[in-house]
């Protein structure tokens, strides 16, 4: 009886013991998440790292801090910026509103229309002032900011294959809204709408001879003619463009110098195209198997896609690897904080052939943002863009015409400017025109 006193007695402590680890656990449930928590979650789950240790924190959050990491990760992804008081409110509970914002962006969804979107196309209701619990949480992060696994490996092989490619034509339209800096635009005569144009292209690729596009284009500029057509080569003699305004003539100009790529930096792009996209697919972003649909007797796999280029830097810094160009590493150090500030990001659907695991179409909606400076009066542009493609390893035609080859370079058309007007006037000197 002795001996089974402490047995009870232990059998007792361990069933408390159960109850209090129970309800403790229940109690942690009902406990609304705090802001630091947050950020610490989806920084975990996307397992992201800040890339200095030594950016500036927010005054409420310690170097020694758990959430200093999440933090500084985010800060650089223009995920957060805290409060105008220079605090970040780690422990404050955080709202579904701050929660969703947080979600959308990493997708790179528009606040301004992010919380709907967020609702529409992922179910996560985030929209008010309520607190949002730990398994709200974990599931709104996970439903939101996950890439599917298949659609992986099917993006993987579509990328080789697409980097194995000899031929093909795309087929594009676009519509683009670039949107200046307040004031600039009026003091440009362009209206508060910035400009806007939309453009019809046809382009042919061929690794061998190069690519050759043809673009039709509206006139973004007031009370120029309606339309323009540019048509543009990229092969093995160089760049030379075709397009009203830039000769007198309107004749062909060699832009080989003006070109970022030469062709054959063109055709490493294509070559390394695999390798390329897969670093896109690190976080950046994220992918969702949207089921299939019967076209012309094909089975596509419809794909979409949401997500943010935060660091722009980093993705021309991969880009200028690739090209393994001494001078496009010199351009990008010479324009690191514009870089630095640009963003770009982009929603929409793909379609693959499931057959050949070819890209067949996209349409996509991009926002690049610039962060406008005294040098950069472009404070972001819109964008959407539709394309087909075809003509997968068949013949092209791409075929420099020869008063293509005899053309003069860019600088040897330009007109020659007056020099500037000197003294107190010339500040108000008229605009040649």
């Amino acid at each position: 009886m002795k001996k089974s006193l402490p047995v009870a007695s232990a059998a007792l402590l361990a069933l408390a013991l159960t109850a209090t680890s129970v309800s403790a656990a229940d109690a942690a449930k009902d406990t609304p998440v705090t802001r630091g928590q947050f950020m610490k979650q989806v920084a975990d789950y996307l397992q992201l790292s800040p890339q200095s240790k030594d950016a500036a924190l927010p005054s409420d959050v310690g170097a020694q801090s758990e959430y200093a990491a999440p933090v500084r990760a985010l800060i650089e992804r223009h995920i957060i910026d805290g409060y105008p008081d220079g605090t970040f409110r780690p422990d404050q509970p955080i709202t579904q509103l701050e929660a969703g914002y947080i979600l959308a962006r990493f997708l790179g969804l528009d606040d301004n229309n992010a919380l709907t979107q967020l609702e529409s196309k992922f179910g996560i209701r985030f929209a008010d002032a309520t607190l949002v619990l730990p398994d709200a949480a974990q599931q709104a992060i996970r439903t939101s900011l996950q890439n599917d696994a298949k659609v992986l490996e099917w993006l993987k092989q579509s990328s080789l294959k697409q980097a194995g490619l000899k031929t093909y034509k795309v087929d594009m339209e676009q519509v683009m809204n670039m949107r200046l800096k307040d004031g600039a635009a009026e003091a440009a005569g362009l209206g508060a709408d910035g400009l806007r144009t939309s453009a019809k292209s046809s382009i042919a690729f061929d690794m061998e001879k190069g690519m050759h596009m043809i673009t039709h284009m509206t006139n973004p500029v007031p009370g120029a003619s309606d339309t323009l057509e540019m048509e543009q080569y990229i092969v093995p003699e160089g760049s030379f463009m075709k397009m009203p305004g830039i000769t007198a003539s309107g004749g062909w100009v060699n832009m080989s110098k003006q070109m970022p790529f030469s062709f054959e930096q063109l055709m490493q792009l294509q070559k390394d195209s695999a390798s390329m996209n897969q670093a896109l697919l690190q976080n950046t972003f994220f992918y969702r198997d949207l089921g299939t649909e019967q076209v012309d007797g094909k089975t596509l796999r419809k794909i979409a896609v949401n997500g943010k280029i935060h660091d722009f830097k980093q993705i021309m810094t991969s880009l200028g690897s690739s090209l393994n160009d001494a001078s496009f590493s010199q351009m990008l150090e010479s324009g690191a904080e514009e870089l630095k500030n640009m963003s770009l990001s982009m929603n929409g659907t793909l379609w693959l052939d499931d057959a050949t695991q070819l890209t067949t179409k996209t349409e996509l909606s991009m926002n690049v943002a610039y962060g406008a400076t005294e040098a950069m009066p472009l404070e972001g542009m819109d964008m959407t863009v539709s394309a087909t493609y075809s003509d997968y390893d068949k013949p092209v035609q791409v075929v420099l015409p020869e008063e293509a080859k005899k053309a003069p370079e860019l600088a040897d058309t330009l007109p020659i400017a007056p020099d500037a007007p000197n003294g107190p006037d010339a500040a108000v000197a008229p605009a040649t025109k």
